[in-house]
């Protein structure tokens, strides 16, 4: 199969919150499947209309970007090995026991990044930094 994508991904596993700015009761948990150099891609359990600015929250980290597509995508059958068990548990996240539901697979452009001081955010600020090198990343103790 021709892989039809512009940039490389990073297969990355973070819960990210996704809220929309200007609708902030439009909100899901869902996960971040891989970065590449023009954003992430999201598996999310509701749609956000092709730009939408939203705020992502991965961890005590903060994103701001611009909803670039989201298609509607059957969940896979079973969870990948990396998931936590809380995120299975929680109630609007993706994972969990709706196997057969829809999910929307959004790729989301990141535009602005405010880097917590945790450690999943310490391996998120790295693998930023590795995909996405133009991007200006704000530190938390800097803001």
């Amino acid at each position: 199969m021709l892989n039809r994508r512009l940039h490389e991904r990073a297969s990355v596993a973070f819960r990210v919150r996704v809220t929309s700015v200007s609708n902030p009761e439009l909100s899901a948990t869902g996960e971040a499947l891989d970065i590449s150099k023009s954003g992430m891609g999201v598996n999310l359990p509701v749609q956000f209309a092709p730009g939408s600015l939203v705020q992502m929250e991965i961890a005590d980290s903060s994103m701001h970007g611009f909803v670039a597509y989201a298609r509607r995508w059957p969940q896979p059958s079973e969870e990948p090995f990396a998931r936590n068990k809380v995120w299975v548990d929680a109630p609007d996240s993706v994972t969990g026991n709706a196997a057969n539901s829809i999910v929307f697979q959004t790729g989301i452009e990141v535009v602005d990044v405010l880097i917590g001081v945790s450690g999943l955010s310490q391996l998120l600020r790295a693998t930023l930094e590795e995909t996405m090198p133009h991007l200006h990343l704000a530190h938390a103790e800097q803001a």
